[in-house]
C-alpha cells in the first residue's frame, strides 16, 4: 500500500493563482472607484463652500443692498477700432430672490434712453426708444450680443451661479481658489462649463473662462474689485472673445451703495423714462 502524498498539480496552482490575481484586481478597482467617488464628493463640497462665499459677496448678506453708478462701455475690435458708450446703472440686492438691474444709455445720441431691465433670469426687457416699445428677451435670444458688445444678455443677467451650475473645487494657491462649474441638466444657460478664479482676500471672482456647448473656450472675462465703504464691489469687467479677438470693457464710476433704492426704479414704466446723470 502506497503512502505517497498527492500534491496539487500545475493546473491547480495556476487556477488558484488566477483566482487570487482576479480577486486582487477587483479589490484594487473597488478601492480606486471608492477613492475617486470620495475625492469627487470632497471636491464638490469644497466647491459649494467657496461658491457660497462668492455669492454672499455678490447677491447675499455681505453685498450692498443696492448700487447706483455711472458706467463707461468701450468696445474694441480685433483691429483696434473703438466705440465708447455711457450709461447709468442701478442694481438692487434681493437675498431671497434674484437681484434686479437697470441699465440706461446716456450716449451716444443714437442709443440715448435705450434701456435694459433684469428682474429674474427669465425676465429681461429691452426698451427701444426709436419704436417706443419694450421687448422681452426670450430664452433663446439671451446668448445674443448686448448692443454690439462682447457681453450677451445672459452675461448681464442675474449674478448667481449656484442655481444653474454644479461647482467643483479644482485647485488653489496663496492668492486664489479655482472652481469648475458644470451646467446643471435642464438649465437654460449659455455656457456648458465655467472655470472661475476667486480672489481669496475679497472672495470675489477675478477671472472667468466661459466654454460653449461643444466644450471649446469661447470668452474670458477678467474682473477688478474695489473697496466701497464696507463692501468689496466689482468695478471693472473686461470681456474678451477668444475667437474674434474683440473685447469690451465695462467700468463703473462714482459708485454709491446702500441708497435705499425703491422697487419702482426697477419697473417697465421707469425703463421707458429718459435719464441723466
Amino acid at each position: 500500500m502506497s503512502n505517497r502524498i498527492t500534491r496539487p498539480g500545475r493546473k491547480t496552482r495556476s487556477f488558484n493563482s488566477l483566482v487570487f490575481n482576479l480577486f486582487s484586481f477587483l479589490v484594487i478597482i473597488n478601492f480606486i472607484i471608492n477613492f475617486c467617488s470620495a475625492s469627487n464628493l470632497l471636491a464638490r463640497d469644497r466647491g459649494e463652500e467657496i461658491l457660497r462665499k462668492v455669492e454672499a459677496r455678490t447677491i447675499g448678506d455681505k453685498a450692498p443692498a443696492d448700487i447706483q453708478a455711472e458706467m463707461v462701455m468701450v468696445i474694441r475690435t480685433a483691429r483696434g477700432d473703438e466705440k465708447k458708450r455711457e450709461l447709468m446703472v442701478w442694481t438692487k440686492n434681493n437675498p431671497s430672490g434674484d437681484d434686479w438691474r437697470l441699465m440706461k444709455f446716456l450716449a451716444p445720441a443714437d442709443l440715448k434712453d435705450l434701456g435694459f431691465l433684469v428682474l429674474a433670469d427669465d425676465q429681461m426687457y429691452l426698451y427701444l426708444p426709436e419704436f417706443q416699445r419694450v421687448r422681452r428677451i426670450a430664452s433663446h435670444n439671451k446668448k445674443e450680443s448686448f448692443v454690439g458688445s462682447d457681453f450677451s444678455y445672459d452675461d448681464l443677467g442675474t449674478a448667481g451661479f449656484s442655481a444653474f451650475f454644479i461647482p467643483k473645487f479644482k485647485e488653489e494657491n496663496e492668492r486664489a481658489w479655482v472652481l469648475e462649474l458644470e451646467r446643471k441638466p435642464g438649465a437654460k444657460k449659455q455656457y456648458s462649463r465655467i472655470i472661475l478664479t476667486v480672489d481669496r482676500a475679497t472672495e470675489l471672482p477675478v477671472r472667468v473662462e466661459l466654454y460653449d456647448d461643444s466644450g471649446r473656450l469661447f470668452k474670458v472675462e477678467t474682473q477688478e474689485n474695489s473697496r466701497i465703504g464696507q463692501y468689496w464691489v466689482p468695478t471693472k469687467f473686461v470681456m474678451e472673445n477668444v475667437r474674434t479677438g474683440s473685447s469690451t470693457v465695462l467700468e463703473l464710476k462714482n459708485v454709491k451703495v446702500d441708497q435705499n433704492l425703491g422697487a419702482e426704479i426697477f419697473s417697465e414704466r421707469n425703463l421707458k423714462r429718459s435719464v441723466s446723470r
